[in-house]
């Protein structure tokens, strides 16, 4: 791995130009997406991982993304709706 003035890790990037290599961060759907098992194109998944292992950002709101939908799929399992 190539590394920097200071010894920090740069990371290599690639000429091939993908979904998530040209936007700044992946999408609060997508990351949604990604944590339901709904991102079944390899390619996408395999684009959406690269991002996420390069980003801590993402990683950080990727996060925060299951916490809500597993807080919503325990609400809904646990709770006693009268939508009457």
């Amino acid at each position: 791995m190539p590394s920097g003035r200071s010894g920090e890790i740069l990371l290599r990037v690639s000429a091939r130009r993908g979904h998530y290599r040209v936007m700044e961060h992946i999408s609060d759907d997508d990351l949604e997406r990604y944590h339901l098992g709904m991102v079944t194109d390899e390619a996408e998944l395999s684009l959406l991982e690269e991002h996420l292992l390069a980003c801590p950002a993402c990683v950080e709101r990727a996060e925060k993304a299951a916490d809500y939908v597993d807080t919503l799929r325990a609400a809904i399992v646990s709770g006693d709706f009268d939508l009457e």
